[in-house]
């Protein structure tokens, strides 16, 4: 009885080490893969499709016609309402939200006759711009908030370039200066 039980603690132990190198060998695996898969043409022509929505979702701003006070006060609220921003700061004639500890970065310039707000920086990992969704989360319940106070909601576009003096990893991109 003793030796049964014992044989049986000795394959359940033996098997939990080779469980675990069977699957860091696996995963290590699967990551080359990805990774190759990335980097080739045949990484890039998946990617593209998904990676142009997710820029043009970042490339959505927003202009509210408001006094910087009011369109100020409802940006915060709304911001700070959601789980991914980690910061909402104010400076000097712009409030400033950062999605996920710093990137993607949103300004919203308060003007005395209209704020306008959008994405300033963000980074490019794996293929895509990181936080799109969430930024696309934030724009969509700030418009339903301001037309919910009857406050004018204008939508525009902003296009990206990769910052060539920033380096390492990820990539930072900011807003094209025409």
């Amino acid at each position: 009885m003793i030796a049964k039980l014992f044989l049986v603690v000795l394959v359940i132990i033996i098997g939990s080490f080779i469980w675990y190198f069977v699957k860091g060998k696996v995963s290590n695996t699967h990551q080359q893969v990805r990774d190759r898969a990335i980097e080739g043409n045949f990484g890039r022509a998946l990617a593209a499709g998904p990676a142009t929505k997710h820029l043009s979702m970042m490339g959505r701003t927003l202009t509210l016609g408001a006094d910087p006070t009011r369109a100020g006060e409802l940006i915060a609220h709304v911001a700070s309402s959601d789980d991914r921003v980690t910061d909402v700061h104010s400076e000097a004639g712009a409030i400033v939200i950062q999605i996920d500890g710093s990137y993607p970065r949103a300004r919203a310039q308060l003007m005395p006759d209209r704020t306008v707000i959008g994405i300033e920086a963000m980074t490019w990992e794996m293929g895509f711009p990181q936080g799109a969704a969430v930024w696309d989360r934030i724009a969509t319940a700030i418009t339903q908030a301001a037309t919910h106070q009857g406050i004018p909601v204008g939508e525009g576009n902003r296009e990206f370039v990769k910052d060539e003096g920033g380096s390492g990893k990820p990539e930072v991109w900011t807003v094209r200066v025409a």
